[in-house]
């Protein structure tokens, strides 16, 4: 009986108009998708290589080290699932040689747009009457009066209903495949592939949630209208209004001071450092001219020994008085020992002043951007977008990854220009630094490598076990509804 309620169910849908709706709006939205964000990524490559190959060249012809420390030798790739996903770009020098304003004002449809505003909707429009609808037209009493469990017509529905929803998206997703397979621009390996299959079934999960969220509230409704105006109050409380307050209710839980507040109190650390380092370097003077008097004094004569900083004095004048008097120049080396070892006394204080205040800052807003993340997390929207995000290497999660990759290059970089330096003094003794050519023609190339999939699971597990949990939840609701539902 239960195979006769699920065909009974999934005939009725695809030989309904939603069902072609659904298909040709999915089919058409995929493959249009894919196509511009196929295009994009095309661009996007075009521009990397061409950025790679322009660092290839400045090293191996012009590099020097004032050069060098203006450039950034790690070049972030485009994400291999922009074709599907606009990712989260963290790469500095990512804007396009051709940039088009355009999207940003006509935002671009992708994968995660179709999954969860358009298969949410549809999965909606497929459920919201499989109760209601039936009880209106008179069928729901006729089956269960033939002695049919309800329970088996609910597991019916579901299962029906959800085949004939999931068709268009299938259907679409196998002729996105086919583009990016002959694609030749597109490149995916297994671990690629892999993750695709993986993000389908999260996908899945997310569209067979909004299904059973409408026969939930069918299952609780009288009427069709009622049910559809209930599903839809709570698609937009789902999709749009939950995700978007969780930041706003997180700021005011995590207070976190503003970027300029912080630079006012970073400023305020370099006015109070100066004066420590004045009063630290009078304290200096007043004790040398103390101690040696008239040696002293010839060496303020000279500019030195003030209060302001020593580079205004007559240095060639000291070095020949050192040079004539040894006392003097055992006494300027000492005053240069105490007026160094109290400067770097004082700037290792200010040092560990800024950097804590920053670091303050930098905890604070990653704990008000955990618990946002937290709190959106009672919306299926947004664990959906934590699993398809973390997954495809698009979100957050990448940026940081592609950090610790870089920070990894970068001492490479610098311990291969040091080695060279060192090589180049060698060789030629008249060789600068900051002013003399180096070639780097055979520096060490920065390869971005993704995350290992079986990292990106652990990460991406637990928000998928909430929309299984979603799933369970909406489902036990449907069918405590559904037990106590009046088919009169």
């Amino acid at each position: 009986m239960l195979k006769t309620i699920i065909a009974r169910e999934f005939l009725n849908n695809i030989l309904n108009l939603r069902f072609m709706i659904g298909l040709v709006l999915c089919i058409i939205v995929t493959i249009a998708c894919i196509m511009i964000l196929a295009h994009d990524y095309q661009q996007e490559l075009a521009d990397y290589n061409r950025r790679v190959n322009l660092q290839d060249e400045f090293l191996s012809n012009y590099a020097t080290r004032g050069r060098m420390f203006r450039m950034i030798p790690q070049q972030k790739p485009p994400e291999r699932f922009r074709p599907l996903i606009i990712g989260i770009s963290g790469n500095e020098n990512s804007k396009s040689f051709d940039d088009n304003p355009l999207p940003i004002l006509f935002p671009s449809l992708d994968f995660l747009f179709i999954v969860t505003i358009i298969m949410s909707l549809l999965a909606i429009l497929f459920s919201y009457d499989a109760v209601t609808g039936e009880r209106q037209r008179g069928t729901l009493r006729l089956v269960i009066s033939n002695s049919i469990s309800r329970t088996t017509i609910l597991f019916g529905k579901f299962i029906g209903g959800t085949a004939s929803l999931l068709i268009p998206f299938i259907l679409a997703l196998l002729v996105g495949v086919l583009y990016i397979s002959i694609n030749p621009v597109i490149q995916w390996d297994s671990s690629a592939w892999a993750e695709f299959g993986l993000l389908t079934a999260a996908s899945i999960t997310f569209i067979t949630l909004f299904y059973l969220l409408g026969l939930m509230v069918s299952a609780f409704s009288k009427y069709s209208a009622i049910s559809i105006l209930n599903c839809l109050f709570l698609w937009v409380l789902l999709i749009l209004v939950i995700p978007n307050v969780c930041p706003y209710i997180s700021a005011q839980l995590r207070r976190v001071p503003s970027i300029r507040e912080t630079q006012r109190q970073e400023e305020e650390i370099e006015q109070a450092d100066n004066e420590v380092k004045r009063q630290r370097r009078k304290a200096v003077v007043s004790k040398f001219r103390g101690d040696y008097g008239g040696l002293f004094s010839k060496l303020e004569s000279l500019g030195f020994g003030g209060i302001l900083d020593d580079e205004i004095g007559d240095k060639e004048k000291v070095e020949e008085l050192a040079a004539a008097d040894p006392d003097f120049k055992a006494m300027v080396d000492a005053f240069r020992r105490e007026i160094d070892r109290a400067w770097l006394e004082s700037q290792g204080v200010r040092k560990d002043a800024i950097k804590k205040l920053w670091g303050d800052l930098n905890t604070k807003a990653a704990a008000q951007t955990r618990l946002a993340k937290n709190l959106a997390c009672i919306s299926p929207f947004a664990n959906f977008v934590y699993v398809a995000r973390d997954l495809t290497g698009t979100g957050l999660r990448s940026l940081e990854y592609f950090d610790r990759a870089k920070a990894e290059h970068y001492q490479r970089f610098w311990r291969h220009v040091y080695k060279k330096e060192r090589d180049a003094k060698k060789n030629d003794p008249t060789f600068r630094e900051n002013s003399s050519f180096l070639d780097l023609g055979d520096y060490p190339r920065f390869v971005f490598k993704e995350e290992a999939l079986k990292d990106k699971l652990g990460e991406i597990l637990p928000y998928w076990g909430i929309l299984v949990l979603f799933n369970v939840v909406f489902f036990v609701a449907a069918f405590a509804g559904f037990m106590r539902y009046d088919v009169r």
